[in-house]
């Protein structure tokens, strides 16, 4: 497995963890934080634990054309890594405030870089997985 796939699959976990650690504080009657919580408890779901095990597995699952394999690890890849936590981390401490402080610029602002690196993120992915996936014929005809 390859060290990047290890990362992804790696935060996953932990955004899983999180995830559920914040849905059981947004449940405790006397915080009350549990609408301002949910898209971040969401967000920390899907985007954080899910999306980034999939990632990291198809990274590792889907081979790179033999004449790339020289190189060790993708910069593609490395991107996606670095531009998806970022976005998702911004997200996490700008979004339960978007409801509270409305019509603040630097926390929309915020939100919307943090949306921005995200969406990044997956074209980063995206140009990534692309040349791997390729039919079972022609992946065959160039490892003989």
């Amino acid at each position: 497995m390859t060290k990047i796939s290890r990362w992804f699959i790696k935060m996953g976990m932990v955004y899983f963890l999180l995830g559920m650690f914040l849905s059981f504080v947004s449940e405790l009657p006397f915080l009350r934080t549990g609408s301002l919580l949910l898209p971040v408890y969401w967000h920390m779901l899907v985007m954080g634990w899910i999306t980034q095990v999939i990632i990291g597995v198809s990274i590792w699952m889907f081979p790179r054309k033999r004449h790339d394999q020289s190189k060790k690890e993708s910069r593609l890849a490395w991107f996606c890594f670095w531009t998806l936590n970022t976005g998702l981390v911004l997200r996490f401490l700008s979004e339960p405030f978007l409801p509270l402080f409305q019509g603040d610029l630097v926390i929309t602002i915020t939100v919307i870089f943090s949306s921005a690196l995200q969406v990044l993120a997956v074209i980063f992915y995206v140009a990534e997985i692309w040349p791997r996936v390729q039919p079972k014929k022609k992946r065959k005809r160039e490892t003989v």
